[in-house]
């Protein structure tokens, strides 16, 4: 966890920051969270902001923490002058799902690829 820790640090403190994350907390406990990173859409011909973890805890679900975190996401985005937020959530989580239509999220029917490179790059 040391190296993954230093590796956030870097992306949200360096200058300039890849990453963002919002926090939410009651007094001393986590609520929930979230971290996004501006992306560029060839596709798109245009920049827009990519939403990596929308994280609530169990005990803090159906409370408006969720839609809160989107909010400031949200809210952060068109202040960077974006006009899109993109994010996935496995099909699986129906109640994540069931979440991000409320906020009136529409989903995309993709199948999402990853590739580790250095296993790759080694001979059969």
């Amino acid at each position: 966890m040391t190296t993954k820790a230093a590796q956030l640090s870097r992306a949200l403190f360096g200058l300039p920051p890849r990453m963002f994350a919002w926090v939410a907390g009651d007094g001393a406990e986590l609520l929930g969270y979230a971290a996004a990173s501006r992306e560029f859409s060839a596709w798109r011909g245009r920049d827009y902001l990519h939403m990596d973890c929308l994280f609530v805890s169990t005990a803090a679900r159906n409370r408006g923490v969720g839609a809160r975190l989107a909010d400031a996401v949200i809210g952060f985005a068109t202040a960077q002058g974006l006009d899109e937020v993109q994010w996935q959530t496995p099909a699986w989580n129906l109640e994540a799902v069931r979440f991000y239509e409320r906020l009136g999220a529409v989903g995309d029917h993709k199948v999402r690829f990853s590739l580790d490179c250095a296993r790759k790059a080694r001979p059969a």
